[in-house]
Formats: structure tokens, sequence, C-alpha cells
């Protein structure tokens, strides 16, 4: 198995996509984090609700946009040797596929978990610098940022198990940027427009936010804490396991 995860970080680390989608992550993290906190600072006289003040929210907005790159990234990662025909060659010198798959899932979290921590060491530094009170690492803030790399991770491998399913990491990568800002808001509004209730609650992206939030996040468009981490987990293991299973019987040329 190590050999297998060798071979799957040095498959990552040969081509550019792993650095390059790192970057606006970073840069959003750098940018939101010291626009809040400047922000913050001319309306300190304000009462704000989350734990860490208005300050806070650039760090949201951060860990937001890592999330959607993890997932791109998983998606680009899983469906890529597709790509290229080279995943035939993975099977063909391993003993298992699920042996291979399991490489790969696990290369593809630990890469977003690398991309959480920085995007969050960058994010506190701004907080830090940029902050004319001294910004406390309260409880609270410390699980919203354990949260948060939890979401990144499985953020990842539901792109990684997209790309598996599809066996391409184009319609994949594609379909990640639409939902995420925009698709899931469309798809609530018209389900809730036409009479059908509030699916909100059990959407992805609304099930992030209220994990991330850990339980600061009180609203009837959001599941409760600590229900909504275990909602987004299901997400995640549905569609890695989607793609896992397609990707045991998909035929190989």
């Amino acid at each position: 198995m190590t050999t297998l995860l060798t071979s799957e970080i040095r498959k990552v680390t040969t081509l550019k996509f792993w650095w390059a989608l790192a970057i606006p992550p970073v840069f959003v993290g750098i940018s939101a984090s010291a626009i809040a906190a400047s922000i913050a600072n001319s309306t300190s006289d304000y009462e704000f609700e989350l734990s860490g003040g208005f300050g806070i929210v650039g760090l949201y907005v951060a860990l937001g946009f890592t999330m959607m790159f993890a997932a791109v990234f998983g998606a680009v990662n899983g469906g890529t040797e597709f790509r290229y025909d080279t995943i035939t060659t993975s099977f063909l010198t391993s003993t298992s596929r699920d042996r291979v798959i399991a490489a790969k899932f696990g290369v593809t979290a630990l890469f977003a978990l690398g991309y959480g921590l920085l995007v969050e060491i960058v994010s506190l530094v701004c907080l830090l610098l940029f902050s004319s009170e001294p910004f406390v690492l309260s409880g609270a803030i410390i699980g919203m940022l354990a949260m948060g790399l939890f979401a990144v991770v499985v953020w990842s491998l539901i792109g990684a198990g997209l790309g598996l399913l599809m066996g391409s990491p184009t319609w994949p990568a594609i379909i990640i940027v639409a939902w995420y800002p925009i698709g899931e808001l469309v798809a609530t509004s018209i389900v809730s427009g036409i009479g059908l209730g509030n699916i909100s609650v059990v959407t992805p992206s609304a099930l992030t936010l209220a994990t991330v939030g850990v339980g600061e996040i009180d609203s009837e468009f959001f599941m409760p804490w600590p229900v909504a981490p275990f909602g987004l987990l299901v997400w995640g293991l549905a569609v890695a396991g989607a793609g896992w299973l397609r990707t045991r019987e998909r035929d190989i040329s």
C-alpha cells in the first residue's frame, strides 16, 4: 500500500495543477481576512454574533473557496488518468483495483488537508496582523478551524468521487464550480418556489456552512449542530462510494 501511495503522490506532484489550485484559496484567504479585519476595526463598537467578531468572516470566506478548489483538485486527480489511459497501468501493476482507488482517495484527502491548513494559517496570521484588538483563539474558533479542515477533506472526496464516477476531470470540475456558489441556491429556490418545501437543510453547501459554524449559525435553513457534520459526511461517502463502485466495474482498455 505504501508503494501505491508513493506512486499516487508522484502522479500529483509531477503535474502543475496541485500547486496551481492552491494559489487562489491562499490569495483569497489573505485578502478576505485582511479586509474583514480592517472592517472589524472600523466597526468595533458594534456587537457581532459569531465568535471572533466580524474579522472571522474573512476566515469563513477563505475556507469556502478552499473547499471548492479542494473539490476541483479531487475531480482532476480522480478523472485525469482516464483521459490519458494511465489508469490501466495502475490497475495492471496492483493486486486489486480497490487498493489503487483507496490510495487515490487517500492522497486526495492528504493534499486537501494541506490546502486547508495552509489557508487557515495565512488567514489567522492576517487576522493577527490587521486586527486592532488581540485576536484570541477561543474554543469556538478552534472548533471552527477543525470543522473547516473536516469539510475541506470531505469536499475533496466528493470531487474525487465525481471524477472517478464520470471518468473525466472536466465535467466534474464544471459541476462543482457551477453548483457550489450558485447552483445549489438556484435549485433550492426553485424547489421551494413550487411548494415542495425547504430542502436546503440537506444540501451539501448548506450542510458545510452549518458544519463550520459549529452551532453558532441558528436558522431553519441549516441543519442543527452536531447533525450537520454527519449529513455532510454522508454526502462525501455517497459520492465517493459511487465513484469507487463505478471504477471497480468500468471496462479499462
